[in-house]
């Protein structure tokens, strides 16, 4: 799992970021509350879906695109139940429950990676996973 930073608006966050596919399927499982800050981030823009099986931590998921937040969603811990709709993401944020409130996250506020930024989470990608 690699850490870097993320920004939304004018904010910047310590995040760890999941790449592998093994990282992006164990997300935040089994970690305590307060989990950390999670960022996905992936080549290209997709449908992805989330849920929250082995996850005790509630969560607000962040889904973002072309660099804007496009949706927000409550991720409840030990669901089944699918999150997200059918919109294209390239990157999603998760956050304790309440932290997108108590920052005023919103749709259409800027998001990115500052470190490392997109190229050079690429070029690791390439390296690490041999893609």
């Amino acid at each position: 799992m690699e850490s870097g930073y993320i920004y939304l608006d004018n904010n910047v966050f310590n995040s760890l970021i999941a790449i592998s596919d093994d990282d992006q399927t164990k997300g935040l499982m089994h970690e305590p509350f307060p989990p950390p800050i999670m960022s996905f981030y992936y080549p290209s823009e997709r449908i992805n879906k989330f849920w929250m099986q082995n996850t005790i931590s509630p969560l607000d998921i962040v889904f973002c695109n072309k660099g804007k937040v496009s949706e927000i969603c409550y991720g409840e811990p030990l669901s089944t139940k699918i999150i997200g709709s059918n919109k294209y993401s390239n990157l999603i944020i998760e956050f304790p429950h309440g932290y997108v409130k108590s920052n005023n996250i919103m749709i259409g506020q800027e998001v990115g990676l500052v470190k490392p930024n997109e190229q050079e989470l690429i070029r690791l990608i390439q390296k690490k996973y041999q893609f």
